[in-house]
């Protein structure tokens, strides 16, 4: 299932993720996945370097409802960089 993030998220700026011990800033365009497997695409900047269509695959701790606001506020279990 592809969920693309509303406007509202975006001005929000709730569509970002910050990973620390990787000091990357994600900012999504749209979750794809299911159950507690999901992938995030958007935009990296990763050392004041940006890169488009970068992909985060991840999993969610537990099972959350199936929305871009209830994923992006779920904690997760482990992520790994797709490209």
């Amino acid at each position: 299932m592809k969920l693309v993030f509303p406007q509202e998220m975006i001005d929000a700026k709730e569509n970002q993720i910050y990973l620390e011990d990787d000091d990357l800033l994600m900012e999504g365009e749209y979750l794809e996945g299911e159950g507690k497997h999901y992938t995030i695409c958007g935009i990296a900047t990763i050392e004041g370097e940006r890169y488009h269509d970068f992909i985060i695959e991840f999993e969610l701790l537990e099972e959350v409802d199936p929305t871009c606001e209830a994923i992006m506020a779920a904690e997760w279990d482990w992520y790994d960089f797709l490209c």
